[in-house]
């Protein structure tokens, strides 16, 4: 065993240099397995592994080199040779691939780039390669010098180009850092901006101003130089880490066999140095000291354990509490806002600003269904049992990053669909996305049922007023009806009569029109009463239809109004059919007819529709309702006549639900009013 005072130690240098390049070569090329793993050799991330594969034989050509001059081998000057080969090679592509991938994630942002000109930069960062070949014989060349000294012809303007491309890459995540929305991203890119400009300088200072001949300064400043690509790099495994960036995670074995190698570089360079030092200069025993310190090691491996669980513990519990807080959230709403719209807009907003989102949209009740991509995409994955949709042209169909189906006791109830940039929705908001699905539909569901119950309610409430109001008409009706026919018969004898006929016919006439007004008001008042139409005889719609004309001609007549009857569809009715549809005809037509002018023409028009529904119509050529009126004609007793009861366009709205229907009031139409019943 060599004396302690002939032990060559390790400069700290020499540590640095074995240590940094180790780690940087094993660091990149785990981060470049990840990504074809992940990605496999797709176009859009091609760019990105070539980059990580540059520093990473970079890296390993440089550790390669330190190896053999710490070991300090005679005769191995290929070894040199190979090593400073790959490490050079590898520096030569850092700069266009480092260029390339910022352009692709430029494209990824900025759709409406010009791609033509983003191509052409590309390709102009590549042809300095050209001359690579040369570069590579040279270095192979005998007598052996190390590169930076055996190409120093191409060195000042390698640097330069260098220091280019790390600027322009800066204001491009300069750029994309105003671009981007979530406040994740800003930050990220601002970093990684700040970080090429400060590498872009280093090499500046180092090389092009000469700080590299600074003494000892100047030889850890080279060093830090060569290493200092680790640096951007480490940002990106942070954030993929923290944030599972770019839809990657770093597995914790990993962190785990980095800290044994971290605590394994101590130890070799740490304690068994300071072990060594302290025995050669006071004469101490070194194993002693070495298992002393090491027993320190281990005492202070408790609180270390505990401050690393609390760091990780702040690190994490921003976003756990916001989890929880969305989905407290969430289940609050839903109980607070009752309605669905109002729900589906407070949830879209919440999760937007809470996942920093740029655009994200929950679809419910009837905007799934139907026809068009949302409905066929929501029916493919029911068949499917999808919880989410992974399918790129189902994906692209929708124009979305990501979608997600609310299921809620065997069936589809929502969609939830994300949009706008890729790198918006990493892998970590993806799970929070998928479980709070979940929590949106059951939020959903409940605010169904709310509504549901609030207008069942409501309904019972309109019936119970309906059945008053009923109620109450069919008394007034009851009794105004008698006493109506007793006048009208009076009326009529006192007509028979010769001498009253002469003296009060004109008076008489006007007592019988009147009693014939207030007549048709009571049958009104006895129709609206009744819950449903009073069967008849069964019937075609053409014969309802004449048989409604003939009753009205008289009215017409007096106004010279015109009846155009265009019946496509005449279907045979039963009986109630027959009395519903005749009285929904009555009300139409004694309406058209009293808001016509002279000379005027009312429209009955009937067609199929959709194979099976019966449509008609009727028109008028009158002036039309106003449009803040329109929502009120079918109230009860609201009219804008002087003389009339409000209660037509209710009795047509009541006898249209009988028969499983609906009407549409169209005003103004091309001929004033339109009222269609399906």
């Amino acid at each position: 065993m060599a004396p302690l005072n002939t032990i060559n130690f390790l400069s700290l240098f020499d540590i640095l240099k074995l240590v940094g390049f180790a780690m940087g070569a094993a660091l990149h090329f785990y981060l470049c397995w990840m990504l074809y793993s992940r990605f496999g050799l797709k176009r859009s991330e091609r760019s990105l592994l070539g980059l990580g594969l540059s520093i990473s034989f970079w890296h390993l050509g440089n550790f390669a080199a330190a190896i053999y001059q710490v070991i300090d081998v005679s005769g191995g000057i290929w070894w040199l040779k190979i090593s400073g080969l790959v490490a050079y090679v590898a520096l030569a592509f850092l700069p266009p691939t480092l260029a390339h991938s910022h352009f692709k994630v430029l494209g990824w942002f900025e759709h409406r780039y010009p791609r033509g000109l983003f191509r052409l930069l590309i390709i102009l960062g590549y042809v300095p390669l050209l001359i690579l070949p040369w570069a590579a014989a040279e270095m192979l060349r005998d007598p052996y010098q190390p590169p930076i000294e055996k190409l120093s012809v191409l060195f000042v303007p390698f640097i330069l180009w260098i220091v280019f491309i790390f600027l322009e890459c800066a204001m491009i995540d300069l750029w994309l850092s105003g671009k981007v929305v979530a406040a994740l991203e800003k930050r990220f890119f601002k970093v990684f901006a700040a970080t090429l400009t400060g590498i872009g300088a280093l090499f500046a200072l180092t090389y092009l101003v000469g700080a590299r001949d600074w003494g000892v300064f100047g030889k850890y400043l080279e060093l830090f130089c060569l290493l200092s690509s680790i640096a951007p790099t480490t940002i990106v495994a942070y954030y993929i880490y923290r944030y599972r960036y770019l839809e990657l995670v770093i597995r914790q074995s990993f962190v785990y066999a980095a800290l044994a190698t971290m605590i394994m570089i101590v130890y070799i360079f740490g304690i068994r140095r300071l072990s060594m030092l302290l025995a050669q200069s006071y004469g101490l025993r070194a194993e002693a000291l070495e298992a002393l310190m090491i027993m320190v090691l281990i005492f202070l491996s408790g609180p270390l354990r505990r401050v690393t669980e609390n760091y990780m513990h702040r690190l994490f519990a921003r976003e756990v509490g916001l989890y929880r807080e969305l989905v407290a959230q969430v289940g609050e709403a839903a109980s607070s806002y009752g309605e669905l719209a109002r729900f589906v807009g407070f949830a879209e907003n919440r999760l937007k600003a809470a996942l920093e989102l740029e655009d994200l949209s929950i679809l419910a009740g009837d905007s799934i269904k139907g026809s068009g991509a949302v409905a066929e995409v929501c029916r493919i994955a029911e068949d499917r049992r999808l919880s989410e949709v992974e399918d790129g042209a189902m994906l692209s169909e929708l124009n979305a990053l990501a979608c997600y189906l609310l299921w809620r006791e065997g069936r589809v109830v929502g969609m939830m669909i994300v949009r706008g940039s890729t790198l918006s929705l990493d892998a970590e908001k993806r799970e929070v996305l998928a479980v709070l699905a979940g929590h949106i539909a059951v939020a959903i569901e409940r605010c169904r049922l709310l509504e549901e119950n609030v207008k069942l309610e409501r309904e019972l409430g309109e019936r119970e007023r309906m059945a008053a109001l009923g109620q109450m008409a069919a008394t007034v009706a009851h009794e105004v009806k008698n006493p109506l026919s007793a006048i009208k018969s009076i009326t009529q004898v006192m007509r028979e009569d010769q001498n009253l006929s002469g003296d009060y016919g004109r008076d008489l006439d006007l007592i019988t029109g009147e009693v014939d007004r207030l007549n048709r008001t009571v049958s009104q008042l006895l129709s609206f009463s009744r819950p449903s139409a009073l069967p008849g005889a069964p019937s075609s719609l053409k014969e309802t239809v004449d048989n409604v004309v003939a009753l009205n001609r008289a009215l017409a007549d007096e106004h010279f109004v015109r009846f155009n009857v265009d019946l496509k569809a005449d279907p045979v009715l039963d009986g109630a059919q027959t009395a519903a549809v005749r009285e929904i005809l009555m009300n139409l037509v004694t309406n058209a007819a009293q808001a016509v002018a002279d000379h005027g023409q009312i429209s009955i028009e009937s067609k199929i529709e959709g194979g099976k529904t019966v449509n008609l119509s009727v028109a008028d050529d009158g002036v039309g309702i106003p449009q803040s009126l329109q929502e009120r004609v079918f109230e009860p007793f609201f009219t804008t006549r002087q003389r009339g009861t409000g209660l037509g366009l209710q009795i047509v709205l009541r006898r249209a639900r009988d028969l499983g229907g609906a009407i549409d009031l169209i005003s103004p139409s091309p001929a004033g009013a339109a009222r269609g019943l399906s």
